[in-house]
């Protein structure tokens, strides 16, 4: 056996071309042909004149997106991948734009990001890969850059700020650094944390002088109990399957029906999934202009409320929405009375309830419990019917049974209780929690690197964008015929369109 022969001394007698060292369906072809379209006027202003010369935007675009794709987010391993990797040396034209560089093009530059996450969709849409009738919404935490021992209720937020008054009226007294340190009041009870501020604040008086006026503003404007130092707009949630709380953020992600490209995203400081369905179809329909007349949206029940219902009642979408127990009907779990509430059918035209024994109930009043709403329904018949215990209870006091009914939340229960509605709820498992679980497990975006709302809106975008790369890359590849599917049941392999019998 022989050694394949190798000279490491040579070289190349012409420049070479890394295209042709790339393989021609790789992922960053797509990036640079995606990116490539996108509207750099606003740079191409900006950079005009006398100045030290800069990278184009593209670059550090196609730098970040690739890393994105490859699971890799640090901007010092993007530089580094920048001098030894060579698909990141071609999407970098040869440059080398250090890490701060890249680190700041990434924080400041939100508008170029969101124009490049909405080129996706029209790229998807071009190639025939959206189906807009069918949404489907989610939610998913993700872990702020900020601990959450850094949180300041506002008793202490107070203290901690009538001590930097204090302290900034004696060093201009005295015209030099005062080190004197408060006594901490008995009520407050994080006294190893309140010390290790007040450390701080010895240090750069000003800085945090700047930072509890915020916190003071938040706390006053928002009604909040609690604001984190570190990253003020994040929030403390229980994070998945409430094993444990963290700072973090909840971002939303629609997703359409025909390929799973995301098409709309939005990010909040609310814990609740509930509010953020509103919002996150009306910044859909506002970036994509379209309507939600007739279209099915697809949600779990955290987000089911009697506003949700106004909502798509007044937009024309068909909602399908689980309450908790349709929920636990679709897994197997609710055994309901003859008795239960979904038992009392509603009469939609004339607006009354109809109780398993056929007894009709008459609308009596609206009951409003803050957001959620419902109809009251009653009727004179419970005092002499047979099954007035096993119905109303036998509590003193119980003689009638009323059934408290939102008509529109019902629509949305009967519509879930059909075959067919159940059906196609049951595609929302391999649509919209797929998506999240491919950011959090095979992009491995499980935490923010940056810091406030706006920033962190940014690299949702970011993510968004990588998802959908990957999922315009696997399908042009399977349009292209660049997928070998085996089916071993009946050993039969299909290569390029030949079907080729073992």
């Amino acid at each position: 056996m022989v050694y394949l022969k190798s000279n490491p001394e040579q070289t190349f007698l012409l420049p070479t071309d890394l295209r042709t060292i790339i393989a021609e369906d790789h992922i960053c072809h797509l990036i640079e042909e995606i990116v490539d379209q996108l509207d750099f006027t606003k740079y191409d202003e900006a950079v005009d004149g006398a100045g030290h010369p800069s990278y184009h935007p593209r670059i550090n675009l196609k730098i970040i997106l690739n890393g994105i794709c490859d699971r890799v987010t640090s901007s010092r391993v993007l530089e580094r991948q920048a001098h030894e990797n060579v698909v990141y040396m071609q999407l970098a034209e040869n440059m080398h734009p250090d890490f701060h560089t890249i680190a700041r093009f990434r924080k400041e530059n939100v508008e170029l990001i969101k124009q490049c996450f909405l080129q996706t969709i029209e790229v998807a849409k071009a190639l025939e890969m959206t189906n807009f009738n069918k949404l489907y919404l989610d939610g998913m935490k993700i872990k702020a850059n900020a601990s959450k021992n850094k949180n300041f209720s506002k008793e202490e937020i107070k203290f901690l700020a009538e001590f930097v008054e204090t302290h900034l009226s004696k060093m201009d007294e005295a015209d030099e650094e005062v080190d004197e340190e408060p006594k901490i009041p008995e009520h407050l009870t994080h006294r190893r944390k309140l010390k290790d501020r007040i450390k701080e604040i010895l240090k750069n008086p000003v800085g945090c002088a700047g930072k509890l006026d915020k916190a003071k503003k938040k706390i006053n404007e928002e009604g909040v109990d609690k604001v984190n130092f570190t990253d003020g707009d994040s929030k403390l949630m229980k994070m998945k399957q409430g094993r444990s709380f963290a700072q973090a953020y909840n971002c939303q992600l629609l997703v359409e029906d025909k390929v799973g490209i995301i098409v709309g995203n939005h990010v909040s400081d609310c814990s609740s999934d509930m509010n953020e369905s509103i919002p996150t179809l009306e910044k859909f329909k506002e970036e994509q202009g379209e309507s939600l007349e007739k279209k099915e949206v697809f949600e779990d029940n955290g987000y089911l409320s009697s506003k949700n219902a106004e909502y798509f009642e007044d937009e024309g979408a068909v909602a399908y929405v689980p309450d908790k127990a349709t929920t636990r009907e679709l897994h197997g779990k609710e055994e309901v009375s003859r008795f239960h509430l979904d038992n009392f059918e509603l009469d939609f035209e004339k607006n009354q309830v109809v109780c398993p024994e056929g007894c009709r109930m008459d609308f009596a009043r609206r009951d409003v419990r803050g957001e959620n709403w419902g109809n009251i329904y009653r009727t004179k018949k419970c005092k002499n019917c047979a099954f007035r215990v096993e119905c109303a209870g036998d509590k003193k006091g119980h003689v009638y049974r009323e059934a408290r009914v939102n008509p529109l939340l019902r629509r949305i229960r009967l519509r879930m209780k059909t075959k067919e509605g159940r059906e196609k709820y049951a595609k929302r498992f391999h649509k919209g929690e797929v998506a999240q679980a491919h950011i959090e497990h095979n992009l491995g975006y499980r935490e923010f690197r940056c810091r406030g709302l706006k920033s962190c809106e940014n690299e949702v975008n970011l993510f968004s964008i990588g998802y959908n790369l990957k999922k315009i890359w696997i399908e042009k590849r399977k349009r292209n015929g660049g997928f070998v599917v085996i089916w071993v049941f009946e050993l039969v392999v299909v290569w390029r369109g030949v079907l080729i019998e073992l």
